[in-house]
């Protein structure tokens, strides 16, 4: 396994762990270890947005998947004790923007602080087609939809829209999930014309989850988590929405503040219409 150590400071750096690092590294058997000197000590930073030039070809965007600031892959990735941050900011101004881009066969991640605005942490794997020409563009577009096990404990993640998704069956212990507060478009002085104002900027503040599952799949299970907020007005988040029809996600034993909508759940295209094959529950016991 490879280890890598960062120390006490901040560290403006996109990272890239595929397999061309570990052929590299002479790591054969494609195993990654990254830790930092704790969350508070160790943060690394970048700033890529979805709607940014992509440096290759200055007339197409970079897009989601391309804007990571660490992006693992491999039979397995650890990372412990650092922060992982996308500082891009508000999605409706910059695009998506990926913090971590968890792609390895097998995830733990252990008091790690992950924090972004729309699409902080994405779990592997996409789902099968796109519905956007070029939407998937990024490092695994082209490749075989492999699932993904991850596991997150004693965590932070935070953001506003679709800001924990992905197709992993993924368990969250213990995590602290924040949903970030998102300015009314009148408070702004710009706004994109790539993403025109919907209900988001209405009436809801955003969406934690936004799970594409293949079916068949367990999903996304959050046991003994705290949900919060910054400042977002009372009942104004939904736990989960499915990005794809299969979409699922188990709270358990979760604490939720009042930020979160009595309906817990919404639609991809209505939140009031939720898609009949979408698994969501919350559960207590």
């Amino acid at each position: 396994m490879k280890e890598i150590f960062f120390d006490k400071g901040i560290y403006y750096k996109k990272l890239y762990y595929d397999s061309e690092y570990f052929k590299k590294n002479g790591t054969s058997d494609a195993s990654l270890h990254i830790k930092g000197a704790g969350m508070d000590a160790t943060t690394i930073s970048w700033s890529d947005g979805g709607f940014d030039k992509a440096p290759d070809d200055g007339s197409i965007k970079l897009g989601t998947f391309r804007s990571y600031t660490m992006f693992v892959s491999g039979k397995e990735a650890i990372i412990e004790d650092l922060t992982i941050e996308n500082t891009a900011g508000d999605g409706r101004l910059r695009g998506q923007a990926i913090a971590l881009y968890a792609d390895a066969t097998n995830v733990i991640c252990r008091r790690v602080h992950l924090k972004g605005h729309q699409d902080t942490l994405f779990m592997s794997p996409l789902p099968l087609e796109e519905r956007e020409k070029g939407g998937f563009t990024g490092p695994r577009r082209d490749c075989p939809r492999l699932m993904t096990t991850q596991y997150y404990e004693d965590c932070i993640i935070e953001g506003d829209v679709d800001f924990i998704f992905g197709g992993a069956n993924a368990t969250f212990k213990n995590c602290t999930i924040v949903s970030l507060y998102r300015a009314p478009l009148r408070d702004m002085t710009t706004i994109s014309k790539e993403q025109p104002a919907t209900y988001v900027e209405q009436a809801v503040q955003g969406f934690v989850c936004a799970p594409n599952t293949p079916k068949g799949e367990s999903g996304l299970h959050f046991i003994d988590c705290n949900f919060i907020t910054d400042r977002c007005p009372d009942g104004s988040v939904y736990l989960a929405r499915p990005w794809r029809p299969y979409g699922a996600a188990v709270f358990e034993n979760c604490t939720f503040g009042p930020h979160i909508h009595p309906d817990l759940f919404a639609g991809w295209k209505d939140i009031h219409t939720l898609e009949p094959t979408a698994r969501f529950t919350s559960i207590r016991r």
